[in-house]
Parts: structure tokens; sequence; C-alpha cells
């Protein structure tokens, strides 16, 4: 064998491994021992703590029992004193004067005053009941088995005497009773006075300071006998108890109150044995005992908790100690290895401090890019052209724009916060209000209309709103929109005089015109050359067409003034649209195609103007021939929608309306395209009239396309309210659910 010299060094591997061994069992065992102690100190420290609370609990138990205990002695007291002042002759007197229903509710004020007491009895010399709190007339039975009666009845000094708990004969529930003797003007017994104490009432008390079970009350007279107990135990009640906690502190210690630990397998549930803490209190001037107890599981909870929890950080530790020199014995031959994780995590950091520099960055040019976007929303807000407010869902205006306040008058600091209402004329409602009137606001969230607002000042002016729905945090909002039209009105109105004007002087001599142009080309002047024949037919049918155009303008005239007259009559609707198929078969002839009645609604009446129905249909029906090709069917058809309201419709075949045009239908003016009017003929103002039209008829005009691509179309509707028997036009037109005066 080589000897080691000198200067080598001795394998330091087995003794080191050693130590470490030695060191990680020592802290180990120190963790077992420090964690153990732990565990019993708080044991200890939480028994303690319970002892108080339960002790607590029994004393507040005990005083609620005493005053309810005081104010059962004095009743009971003040009852047999005002018998024995007034009736203690002898006990046929007694049975007499007590057996009123006067005495009854007496008896029955006394029971009321506390919810303790069931009922207070009067009883006779043979136990018979002679009068009760309960009912009257008294029940018949006899309580002379009972122990409070012969107790009073045997013992003429026996005093207010605390019975044990029975079953009530009239009602079956547990009671204990407090007797009290009535004596007779010659000190012989005539009768006894009973107050019922109902257990359950203290059951329930008890019960909302249970803990899901784990806590149990009694109430026993001095000699152990159970009266109250939660949980309610049938076949404990009225029994004595010689081997429980009260029993054990109060008999065998000779003490009045305290807490005892301790088990009694009879008062658990099935027998089982559970350890559990009772705190006793004795009354002082009544012969009762409260015993409030809980079991461990529930005294212990806590404890056993903080227990796991020791536990668990101990075998944590211990697992750490274990991982950690167990690291430490590898830890030389790992250490290029972990130099080289360290750098590889210097480097994820180096990355992750540029990706977080990035992020802040661009974290950074988005909040000035929001604070950019809401300083130009703020901008626009406060200088844009239109009034602009906003209101919340109840109404209540949040913010508006000083175009707004130049437009109402009113200074912002005076209307936000408060109700709209002040910008609409009497009677009419605020701008919510105007919003969730109508339709089109309910289904679609928008809604432009025009309608007559108030100034400060009181000053009423015209204006185009338009109001949007938005939602913010949850809550419904909405952006009002205010336009003053008063010069575009006066503009409008300064347009329709002179179009009216104009329309009545070219009306005389355009129809003077057309008369002459139709009689020449009729040949009432003789034959006429084929080329000025020609000529004459393109003048007398531009005449008619330039004729239609100013009637046109003069309805529509009179419509927007108020000034057409409508006729209402009670009319058959099939009649009416027979008439109108008759009447513009021939037009459609001329554009080859043909209008046919399709299903109708059998005998339906309406209010309208016949000469205004028709008018309506003549423009639905030379629209739905022209747009028709050549060969193809226009078909009305009619149904009733409701209880209310009947549909009419007009159906063609054509290709149907270009979406851009469909917004601006039913405007005056409007034709899908300026070759339709060379193509088709017309003025662009039919349908304006027939929606002004059928409004005046409180009816509605409408349109929508087919969904099915292999029967294109376009249906025109027009829905008018229907007529009952025995009902009148007005209630006719109001019947309809949407209709307002």
């Amino acid at each position: 064998m080589s000897k080691t010299g000198p200067n080598e060094m001795k394998p330091a591997g087995l003794p080191t491994s050693r130590l470490a061994i030695a060191l990680a069992a020592s802290l180990v065992l120190a963790i077992i021992v420090g964690a153990a102690t732990a565990i019993w100190m708080l044991r200890i420290q939480e028994i303690g703590k319970w002892e108080k609370q339960t002790e607590t609990f029994s004393i507040v138990l005990a005083e609620t029992v005493s005053q309810q205990m005081d104010f059962a002695y004095t009743a009971l007291d003040s009852i047999a004193e005002r018998i024995q002042d007034r009736w203690s002759v002898s006990a046929e007197y007694l049975s007499g004067k007590l057996s009123t229903h006067d005495f009854h509710q007496f008896l029955r004020e006394k029971a009321s005053l506390s919810p303790a007491v069931e009922v207070i009895s009067v009883l006779d010399v043979d136990g018979n009941v002679i009068n009760t709190s309960r009912n009257f007339p008294a029940p018949t039975y006899s309580l002379a088995d009972r122990d409070y009666f012969i107790a009073q009845r045997d013992n003429p000094v026996q005093g207010i005497y605390l019975s044990s708990s029975v079953r009530s004969k009239t009602t079956g529930k547990w009671m204990f009773f407090l007797s009290h003797r009535l004596t007779g003007s010659d000190g012989e017994f005539i009768g006894v006075v009973i107050l019922g104490m109902s257990p359950s009432f203290y059951s329930q008390f008890y019960e909302k300071l249970s803990a899901d079970g784990h806590a149990s009350i009694g109430l026993l007279r001095n000699d152990f006998t159970y009266l109250a107990r939660w949980p309610e135990r049938g076949d404990v009640m009225g029994k004595r108890n010689l081997t429980g906690s009260t029993y054990e502190l109060v008999h065998r210690h000779n003490k009045k109150s305290g807490v005892i630990i301790g088990n009694n397998p009879r008062m658990a549930e099935g027998g089982k044995q559970i350890t559990r803490m009772a705190a006793i209190q004795s009354l002082e001037k009544y012969p009762l005992i409260v015993n409030f107890s809980v079991d461990e599981d529930l005294y212990l909870a806590d404890w056993r908790k903080i227990s796991t929890g020791i536990v668990v950080i101990a075998m944590s530790g211990i697992l750490a100690i274990v991982a950690a020199f167990s690291v430490l014995v590898n830890l030389l031959e790992r250490r290029e290895q972990d130099l080289l994780v360290t750098t590889e995590l210097k480097q994820q950091a180096e990355v992750i401090n540029r990706n977080q520099a990035h992020l802040l960055k661009n974290l950074t040019e988005q909040q000035i890019a929001l604070k950019d976007s809401s300083d130009r929303l703020q901008a626009i807000f406060q200088n844009a052209a239109d009034g602009i407010i906003m209101i919340d869902d109840t109404g209540k205006i949040e913010a508006l724009n000083p175009a707004a306040v130049a437009i109402y008058g009113h200074p912002a600091n005076e209307v936000v916060g408060k109700n709209g209402k002040f910008f609409s004329p009497p009677g009419q409602p605020d701008l919510l209000g105007l919003a969730m009137s109508r339709r089109e606001f309910l289904e679609t969230g928008c809604l432009r209309t025009e309608a007559e607002r108030m100034r400060k000042d009181g000053s009423l002016f015209p204006a185009e709103l338009a109001i949007t729905e938005y939602y913010h945090a949850g809550r419904r909002k909405l952006i009002v929109i205010v336009r003053d039209i008063s010069e575009r009105r006066r503009m409008e109105r300064m347009k329709s005089e002179f179009i009216s004007t104009v329309s009545h002087e070219l009306r005389t001599p355009l129809t003077a015109i057309r008369g002459a142009l139709g009689l020449v080309v009729g040949g009432a002047m003789g034959l006429v050359p084929e080329k000025i024949s020609a000529l004459l037919g393109m003048a007398h049918k531009n005449s008619e067409s330039l004729t239609r155009l100013i009637n046109d303008l003069l309805d529509i005239q009179k419509i927007e003034a108020g000034k057409m007259d409508f006729v209402f009559e009670r009319l058959n609707l099939q009649s009416l649209l027979q008439t109108a198929v008759n009447n513009n078969q021939a037009f459609a002839q001329s554009m080859d195609t043909e209008i046919a009645m399709g299903k109708l609604a059998d005998q339906t009446e309406v209010m309208v103007d016949a000469g205004r129905f028709q008018q309506v249909m003549a423009n639905l029906l030379s629209n739905a021939c022209k747009y028709t090709p050549g060969g193809e069917t226009v078909r009305v058809i009619s149904a009733v929608r409701d209880e209310n309201m009947v549909r009419v419709e007009v159906i063609d075949q054509g290709t149907g309306i270009p979406e851009s045009f469909r917004e601006r239908l039913f405007q005056k003016f409007s034709q899908a395209d300026s070759s339709d009017t060379r193509a088709k003929g017309g003025t662009g103002l039919g349908l304006a009239i027939s929606q002004a039209i059928i409004r005046q008829m409180h009816g509605d005009i409408g349109y929508y396309m087919s969904e099915d691509p292999a029967q294109p179309g376009t249906h025109f509707y027009i829905d008018l309210p229907l007529h009952r028997e025995g009902q009148t036009g007005l209630e006719a037109i109001t019947a309809r659910p949407d209709h307002v005066l």
C-alpha cells in the first residue's frame, strides 16, 4: 500500500457527507419537536379561548331565562292575587265567577305579554279547566294527574311550583308549567292557576346560537330534570340526567357554575361517545340550570386547521432540507453548469428588459394617441356648427356644446344634470320620450325627425333632430344633434309659395293648350299631315305629363299646408280594390302587363276617403306595371294582420329597388336613376303623395323585397285600421296600438 504524502489532500467526501447527514437529521428533529410543541400549545390556547366563550354564552342564556322567569312568576302571582282578592269565597263560587269571557280576555292579555308563555289556565279543586287563555269556552278535560296539580293540592305551603316537561293534552307539544295554589276564605284548597312555558320557544332561541349541529343547549330543573333542549330530544324531555356534565359539575363538584370537558354517550346521537365542553350556570333566583355545550369538532376546528398547516409547513421544511442537502452534495459537480444557466438567464433577462422597454414605448405612444383622439373629439364637440346634447337613460342632460347653448339660450351650468323637458314646448315629450315614442328608434336605435323646440325665452323654432343611442359602461346613452332649420323652413316656404304660384299660373294656359292639342290630334280640326301629326302627338303627350306634374305639385302643396280635404266613408275593401284594378287595367295593358286579384280578406270594411285611396292605388299599380317585365302579372292581395289592422299588398315582378335608393324612396322628386324618368315616365312625387295620404287616413305605407330568388319582386303594402261593427270612425282610428292623437 502506498502512503499518503504530507502535501496530498485527504478525501473529504465521506466526512463531509456524514456531517451533512447529521446536520440534516438534527434540523429535521428540531422541526418535529418545534411543530409538536407549537401544536400542543395552540391546543391549550384554543381550549382556553373556547372555555371563556362558552362561559359567556351560558351567562347570556341564564340571564335570558331569568328574565322570562321573572315575568312568569310575576304574572302568576298577580293572577292568583287578583283571584283570591275577589273570588276566594269557595270553590263553587270561584268556578262560577271565572268561567266568563271577560276573564278569558284577561288571561289572554297576560299570556300575550311574553312569547315564552304558551297558555295560562285556572283549574278547580278536581283539576278540571275553568278558564284558559288559549280559547273560550275552555275545553273539558282534567289535569288532576299532573305533578303540579298534585303538589299544590297536597301541600298548602308549596308556593309556586316548577313542573317537569309534559306533552300538552291540547296541542301535543312539550311544555313545563308554573303553578300557584288558590286558597279560599277559610284557608281551604279551591283551585290552581297554571302558566305553561313553551320549551319550543327556548329551542328556537337556542337554535340561532347552534353551530351546524356541533352545539347543544339544555334547560334543567335543579333536580337535573330536562325542561328544554336543543337539538330537541323527546326521549330525554321530562327525565333526570344523573350522568351528564351538569350533574358532574353541580352535584359532584358542588359548583354553581363553571366549564367542564368530558364525554356523555347518553346525550350523543346513537350513543356514540363525543368529547364536549359544557358551560353550566345555575340561576340564583330560580331552581333552574342552563347548560351550553359544544363538541370538540367545533372548539378544536381552528386548532386542527392550524395544526394541519403547521404539519404541512414542517413536512415542507423537512423536504426542503433533504432537497437542499441533496443539492449541496452535487453542488461542485454542477458549478459550471450553473454558471452557464446563470449566463443564459442573464441574456434572457436582457431580452425581457428590451421587450418591456418596447412595450412601454408602445403603451406611451398609445396613450398619446388616445389623448390626441380625445382632444380631437373634444374640439369637434366644442366647435361643431350643430348643437350636440348628451343625455343618459333617464333623460338627464350630461353635456351640451356651445352650439346647443347658442340655439337654446340655456347656459350649460343651468341644464347639466337636469331633465331636458324645458327644451320641449308645453305638452310635448322630452328628448328621451320623443325617441322612445318612435318605432324607428326602437327598431334601429337611430332617429331623424323634425320637431318644434323651445328656447329659454319661450320662443318656438323648428329643429331637425338626429338621435342615436350608444352604450357606455353597460348603460344606454343618447347623442342628440340639433339643427335650427328656421332659415330652411323660410326658404322652403318661399319655394312652396313660388311653386304654388307658378303651378296655378301654368295650370290654366296648360289646360287650354292640352285641350287644343287634344282636339287637333283627335281630328276635330280635320285631317292633319302625317309629319305634323307626329309632332302634335308628342306635344300632346308632353302637355299631359306636365299637367300631371303640376297636379302632383299642387297635391304636395295642399298636403304640406294641411288643406287637402278628406271625406271618410265606411267602405268595403274588396270593392275598393276591384275598382282600382278595373281603373288601371287599361294602363297595364299599354305596358304589356296584367293586374290580377289574389287572395283577399273576406268582408273587410275600412274608414277611408274613396277618391284619395284610389289615387294611392293608382300610383302603386302604375309603378308596379312600369317595372314589371312584359307578359308578367301584377298581383293585388289583402289580409287581416290583427284585430285592428288590415294590409293591402301590390306585388310586381321587377328586379327590385336598388339598395342605394331605398332610404330616399318616399322622398319628393326621388327616382332610382335619372334614366327612369325618360324610360318609365313619372314625376318622382307619387310615392311621397301616397305616403302623405295614407298617413292622413291613419295608416302606414312601406315595402319589402321578396326573399325567394325564384320569385323576385317588390311588395308595396298599405296598412289601414279596420272598421268593426258598431265602431265609430274615431274608434277605428284610435284602435291602432301605436296611434297617438
